[in-house]
């Protein structure tokens, strides 16, 4: 079944991902509205003798984790955590949405109607189908609480680095997991499902009690069938994060329901099709689930570029970077006996390389720095160019720790190695996490010709 295998990749990329294109997009309009919510605070404060101020933002949502979809009914949105002073705002919600609402009057001519207040967020909605969610928080010796009906105790951050931390875990198999199930979710216009945050929590926890050294399609259809187990032995969905209930109410649990049910009317068709190895009976149960006719059509692949682009900032405070050295080396490597035994010779930031056919030649990074131990490295890969873009290898994930299988001896374990693979200006980033924040970074760029 190698076939169906391939075409659910192919489908993955080519319909249901948020194509990188409408990422950038999103996160250009997104940095333009923030733009103008500092605009809009110095105009308040010039003309009311005030003295507010954004104190840091971060995205929040789908965007952040790389969860997004393509929409077939919904619009397009990106969530961003708008974050002030505690002892500098109304300590009423209603004041401090009102406020923030005040803070965007001057600009409510770009928008398709004046900005909304929420029960969570205050929404701005624009004429090309995409809007903003603006959540509000206050912060006050590290303790963060959320704008709603009232102000709750959360940490804008959590689930960004929860979503992070156990995606890592699995190999990104909890967010393509997550992606073909929001999708199918999103296929009828009159369902009424549960949002894609419950459907990631669920996701990750069949993923746990699951083997994951197996197709895509294969473990999609293994985890719609535990999920809607789970969902029929247990109705109860708590953040990862704060263990709060969240199908806390009728309509999030009738929500919950649909969602099994609506799985339930295709597990039995597909896992059918699969014990009698029916190839083309397979594909029409796969069309049928996600009601498309991609898996037998002779469509040309469209290879969508993946934007799964992560931001230090929305996982870590970054608030001020400690002035100490902090910097990457890199160093070229050609193997000898799994890189146990290798010769090497030292590059510098910028320094054109040209791609050889010796696939065990690899670049090494590490870090100086006089900063003493314990401390978390992170690191961010970015490819760019052309080549990056056609073979869907843009990357910008943020990794913790280094990759697997390049030294045994735990005095490496702070190395990352990289291959030589794609023509472009890319760049290599590292973060050192320390108390829970990020104190430094540093970026080598890699130019290969």
């Amino acid at each position: 079944m190698d076939k169906i295998k391939k075409l659910m990749n192919n489908f993955y990329y080519d319909e249901v991902i948020l194509s990188n294109d409408k990422v950038t997009e999103l996160r250009e309009k997104k940095n333009i509205n923030i733009t103008r919510l500092k605009d809009g605070i110095n105009k308040y404060n010039a003309d009311n003798n005030t003295d507010y101020k954004l104190h840091e933002n971060l995205e929040q949502g789908s965007i952040a984790m790389s969860t997004a979809i393509e929409p077939e009914y919904d619009d397009f949105d990106i969530d961003v955590a708008i974050i002030f002073e505690k002892e500098k705002i109304p300590s009423s919600t209603d004041e401090m949405k009102d406020l923030i609402i005040d803070f965007l009057k001057p600009y409510n001519y770009y928008f398709k109607e004046n900005p909304k207040k929420k029960n969570n967020c205050i929404r701005i909605e624009y004429q090309d189908n995409y809007h903003i969610d603006f959540a509000v928080y206050r912060v006050s010796n590290g303790y963060y609480e959320h704008c709603g009906l009232n102000w709750t105790e959360r940490n804008p951050r959590s689930i960004n680095n929860w979503f992070h931390e156990q995606n890592n875990l699995y190999d990104d198999k909890l967010r393509k997991i997550t992606r073909l199930i929001k999708y199918f979710s999103k296929t009828r216009k009159d369902w009424d499902i549960c949002g894609g945050f419950i459907i990631t929590i669920l996701v990750n926890e069949t993923l746990a009690n699951m083997t994951l050294d197996v197709d895509i399609d294969k473990l999609l259809l293994d985890a719609i069938k535990s999920i809607s187990n789970r969902i029929n032995s247990n109705t109860s969905v708590k953040n990862p994060t704060n263990n709060q209930e969240l199908i806390n109410d009728d309509k999030n649990k009738k929500r919950l329901k649909n969602l099994k049910e609506k799985l339930d009317e295709h597990i039995s068709d597909i896992e059918n099709a699969y014990l009698n190895n029916d190839e083309q009976d397979i594909k029409r149960k796969w069309n049928k689930f996600f009601k498309t006719d991609y898996f037998t059509s002779n469509s040309q692949q469209k290879n969508r570029c993946e934007n799964n682009e992560m931001f230090i900032e929305n996982i870590y405070s970054i608030d001020k970077l400690m002035p100490i050295k902090f910097e990457i080396k890199c160093q070229r490597y050609i193997s000898k006996d799994n890189f146990k035994n290798s010769t090497y010779v030292n590059c510098f930031d910028n320094q054109k390389f040209s791609i050889t056919q010796n696939r065990d030649e690899k670049l090494c990074f590490s870090i100086d720095t006089i900063i003493p131990k314990p401390y978390i490295l992170l690191w961010k890969i970015k490819n760019n160019g052309n080549y990056a873009i056609e073979n869907n290898s843009l990357r910008g994930e943020i990794y913790y720790g280094n990759n697997l299988n390049s030294f045994a001896d735990d005095s490496q374990s702070f190395k990352r190695f990289e291959s030589i693979s794609f023509k472009g200006n890319h760049y290599v980033e590292c973060y050192l996490i320390k108390n829970n924040k990020c104190i430094a970074k540093s970026r080598f760029n890699v130019n290969i010709e």
